[in-house]
């Protein structure tokens, strides 16, 4: 089965930073990198419980899960599954406060 996608403005622009950061050494690597996150994308898609959780103390995040982006095991994807959809939540480098950077997204209003 094959869930449906969605991906977060926020990992979007995570890619990007990624990548232009990357860039700014070799283009060439950049571009492998926006290919690997695509890979990995597809693969979260199609088995997304396949990867372990990843639990933070937050309602909105339960059942939250990583899996490291395809030959950058540094960049991790963080995301939900619900309901036959995966959401993207972020993709961060793990040397990143990861749970801080997280939970800004889920501050409650």
């Amino acid at each position: 089965m094959k869930f449906n996608l969605r991906i977060r403005p926020a990992a979007d622009a995570d890619v990007d930073d990624a990548a232009l950061f990357i860039a700014q050494d070799n283009l060439e690597a950049a571009l492998r990198f926006y290919n690997a996150v695509d890979r990995t994308y597809r693969q979260i898609q199609e088995h997304p419980e396949r990867w372990p959780r990843y639990d933070l103390d937050h309602p909105q995040l339960a059942g939250l899960r990583k899996r490291s982006v395809v030959r950058y095991k540094n960049y991790l994807v963080f995301y939900l599954v619900d309901n036959g959809s995966v959401e993207i939540i972020r993709v961060l480098h793990g040397a990143r406060d990861i749970p801080a950077v997280i939970a800004e997204d889920f501050v409650e209003e």
